[in-house]
């Protein structure tokens, strides 16, 4: 029946069978953080099929490449044939991404559930609340991809703190020492940057959790007293009508030229080359690709307090590190999430932001050279490898329980 999985190696004898569930698999944060999981995994010992619940894209064809079994469940009936495919491939193991579709089957076979937790869960509004902690009954074990990911779930969402190990997403250091030495930087002119302007280049989608509105808030401030400081902001629209809001506050407020929302870039090598420092102000976070990417870089980094930021940045070493908007975690739900995200322009915590910006701006040298220790640091504690082994070991002691 799945004829696609025939022209794939088989797995090697003794190999723990997986399949990883995600809600699709595309181009987006958390389908790339599979992929390359999936990818480094020791063939030897562990045989990942990806399983995507929703749409198949880009990364499907990479991982397809990389010689990785790949399946999409059709719109019709995906319930049944899901089970046909499990009942084919015959997992000991699910390593769920963010996807609960498959956990009634999973448990009518006695498969293990490792769930990883990609972010601070502080979006989930009451009844999506309600449905996680249904749904804990299924899972054996969580992977939680930083500290504060996994206090969220413990504090707000009643996870047992036993069933969660912490995993920091990491970066393959060659693939990214590659992408900086082919990367050249970006004209500037066509940006209409100056060649002296400080500029803070921030990877994120436009989904305003992001912070979009408070970096707003920031440049206000500073173009009050000074013209030579940009941000960037480059990404996809999630809902293309808070977009539409914010580019037209930005057009009101005169910020246009010093805010810049030029879209997707295919190649944010170039971005990172051309820009000073990596800026993200986010209200939630889990671990941030892009803040290992401009680590990557040699990039120094300004970061709300959020997902991994307090474990990358120590004392000021690499960067600095911005209180929450909304003061302790706990204090977050969804929303408030949203009410900062999509209807707040004044926050008092933008000072703050823009205080920071100027001493980025004015301390080249200094941050410059912070920004090469990030390098070291990624390479130190950050190396996919390491986490790829360590997500392995979870997987295999929750496989191995009677």
């Amino acid at each position: 029946m799945f004829g696609w999985l025939k022209p794939r190696p088989p797995p090697v004898p003794g190999a723990l069978r997986v399949v990883v569930e995600t809600p699709a698999f595309d181009r987006g944060g958390l389908e790339r953080v599979v992929f390359d999981t999936a990818r480094n995994f020791d063939r030897d010992r562990i045989a990942p099929l990806i399983v995507s619940v929703g749409p198949l894209g880009v990364l499907a064809g990479e991982a397809r490449r990389a010689g990785l079994r790949v399946a999409g469940l059709p719109p019709r009936r995906a319930e049944r044939a899901y089970a046909a495919l499990l009942d084919e491939w015959q997992p000991a193991l699910a390593v769920s991404h963010f996807s609960p579709f498959g956990y009634r089957m999973f448990a009518a076979r006695k498969i293990p559930v490792v769930c990883v937790i990609h972010n601070v869960y502080a979006f989930f509004h009451a009844d999506q609340r309600q449905k996680f902690a249904e749904e804990d009954a299924y899972v054996a074990h969580y992977i939680a991809v930083s500290p504060k990911a996994a206090q969220y779930a413990t504090e707000s969402l009643g996870i047992a703190p036993a069933k969660i190990t912490t995993i920091p997403n990491g970066l393959d250091l060659d693939e990214a020492a590659r992408r900086r030495a082919d990367s050249r930087p970006a004209d500037r002119s066509r940006l209409g940057i100056a060649r002296t302007d400080y500029v803070f280049l921030n990877v994120a989608a436009y989904n305003l959790h992001k912070g979009h509105h408070i970096m707003a808030a920031a440049m206000r401030l500073l173009l009050a007293r000074r013209r030579d400081i940009r941000i960037v902001c480059v990404g996809n629209p999630v809902v293309p009508a808070h977009v539409a809001t914010l580019r037209a506050q930005l057009a009101r407020d005169g910020l246009a030229q010093h805010m810049l929302l030029p879209g997707y870039a295919d190649n944010v090598g170039n971005l990172f080359a051309m820009a000073d420092a990596f800026l993200l102000p986010s209200f939630i976070e889990g671990w941030s690709i892009a803040m290992n990417e401009a680590m990557a870089f040699g990039k120094p980094l300004l970061l709300t307090d959020t997902g991994g930021a307090a474990e990358v940045i120590e004392n000021d070493d690499i960067g600095i590190l911005l209180p929450p908007e909304y003061g302790p975690m706990t204090a977050l739900d969804g929303e408030k999430l949203d009410e900062l995200a999509y209807r707040t322009t004044q926050f008092r915590t933008a000072g703050t932001l823009a205080a920071a910006m100027e001493k980025f701006a004015d301390n080249r040298a200094h941050w410059a050279a912070a920004g090469i220790r990030g390098t070291e640091k990624l390479r130190r504690h950050y190396d996919l490898r390491d986490t790829v082994r360590r997500h392995e070991a979870v997987m295999r002691a929750v496989a191995a329980k009677p």
